[in-house]
């Protein structure tokens, strides 16, 4: 009898454990991951920052030469000039604000950067005082 009893416990436990177990990875599929979601509002912060800053700006001093920026993450940013050739630089942007950004290399503050999305003018400022304006070529 102790036998039987033993064995009936067993199976109910067995059989309570499974089916606790089953509906637990169902509910995990259908929900989005933390770490996904966070992948996904990078990658439309990625998208957006190339939309705004890639290509090759020019200057309105007909002086200064035209530079190049291509956003490499959000994270960094590949600046070329004619004079000093390529920089991989640091850039940095306030979530939800894709307009403004700052650039520094080597902990080195270089400016910041911001585009007027109706007129297209890149507005460089390197310091509290200069300002340059660019246009996309």
């Amino acid at each position: 009898m102790k036998k039987a009893l033993t064995i009936i416990l067993s199976l109910a436990l067995i059989l309570s454990l499974a089916a606790c177990g089953g509906g637990g990875g169902k509910a995990q599929t259908e929900s989005t991951p933390p770490a996904e979601s966070g992948k996904v509002a990078e990658d439309a912060d990625l998208a957006r920052l190339k939309e705004l800053y890639d290509g090759t700006w020019i200057n309105e001093d007909p002086h200064d030469g035209p530079f190049e920026m291509e956003v490499l993450s959000t994270t960094s940013i590949k600046m070329t000039y004619e004079a000093s050739g390529e920089l991989i630089c640091d850039l940095f942007y306030s979530p939800g604000e894709l307009t403004g950004i700052s650039v520094s290399m080597s902990g080195n503050s270089l400016g910041k950067y911001s585009i007027d999305t109706q007129s297209g003018i890149l507005t460089f400022r390197p310091n509290d005082t200069d300002v340059f304006t660019y246009t996309k070529e």
